[in-house]
């Protein structure tokens, strides 16, 4: 059978080599494989009128101050840029909430104030030299006198007392906590109301009530959660998702963001203040850092 087809064989070999000109070969070079998915920034709209002319943060001073050590409700570190001076330009103030500690503070072991300086966490970053905003930031990181809550008058007391000691724009002073500090975060505005400080909130890990929820409706935010959360559950008991919805519910000025990370646990933090973006996430994507995202807003 073979020897009686093997002209049609040969005759259909000859066609298909001569076919294959140098003007129509086959590329079989393996494709490589697809890319990740990269986190494209958006555009934010900064006025930087007040920012620009911010001398260069190129390491500042990151100063312990113990409980009764000065006028402040709390104990607690400041970090001054650089480029700070008692009567140079007023920056932005960041201040932030660490979480729960079953410790209480007394003030009078300096190991116990230093535990600040402990993770990825703003006063930690500052620590290990990994602290570098697109714009300089005095940040105060106070310490919790008991381990139960944070009450808002105890921090509207403390940012009144950084207004008062240090240059501080008024204007630009923002608020975040992980855990037990992002509830003092949503508490702080939600119990007060229009009489606060703050242009701008982050909480992290964090949960409120639904007797809050009409003060929130004022300020920016942009809330984080980790969906495997047993600690403080994020869709439930007004934790981030159900606290936002009901926000947006109400038609807020700016409507709220919130973004949850994918197989993450009650530490959502570490990514958002190391700036470790991901597209691995539910709702508002984390492609920007929240540093430059508090810097869009500014107090009226």
């Amino acid at each position: 059978l073979f020897i009686k087809h093997s002209g049609i064989f040969a005759m259909i070999l000859i066609l298909l080599i001569s076919s294959c000109t140098d003007s129509d070969t086959v590329d079989v070079t393996p494709t490589p494989p697809t890319a990740p998915p990269t986190v494209q920034p958006p555009i934010l709209t900064i006025d930087s009128t007040d920012l620009k002319d911010l001398p260069e943060d190129i390491g500042g001073t990151h100063t312990a101050y113990p409980l009764d050590s000065t006028d402040a409700v709390f104990g607690h570190f400041v970090y001054t840029p650089s480029g700070y001076t008692e009567d140079g330009p007023e920056y932005p103030l960041l201040v932030f909430l660490h979480g729960w500690d079953p410790t209480e503070y007394t003030g009078t072991d300096e190991a116990e104030l230093n535990e600040l300086l402990n993770g990825n966490t703003p006063s930690g970053l500052i620590q290990a030299n990994r602290w570098n905003p697109s714009f300089p930031f005095v940040v105060a990181s106070p310490r919790l006198k008991t381990p139960w809550y944070w009450r808002h008058q105890d921090i509207h007391d403390f940012i009144k007392y950084m207004i008062d000691e240090y240059q501080i724009n008024t204007k630009r002073i923002y608020l975040t906590g992980l855990s037990l500090g992002g509830g003092g975060s949503w508490y702080y505005v939600g119990e007060r109301g229009e009489d606060n400080y703050i242009a701008a909130i982050v909480p992290i890990s964090a949960r409120g009530e639904e007797r809050i929820v009409a003060n929130l409706i004022k300020i920016p935010i942009w809330a984080f959660h980790g969906d495997l959360d047993t600690t403080v559950p994020p869709y439930e008991n007004f934790g981030s998702v159900q606290l936002v919805e009901a926000i947006n519910a109400n038609n807020p000025e700016i409507k709220a963001k919130i973004t949850v990370f994918n197989n993450t646990g009650h530490d959502a933090w570490s990514r958002v203040y190391s700036d470790r973006y991901t597209t691995a996430v539910e709702g508002s994507l984390f492609n920007v850092s929240i540093y430059d995202w508090l810097l869009q807003y500014k107090k009226e």
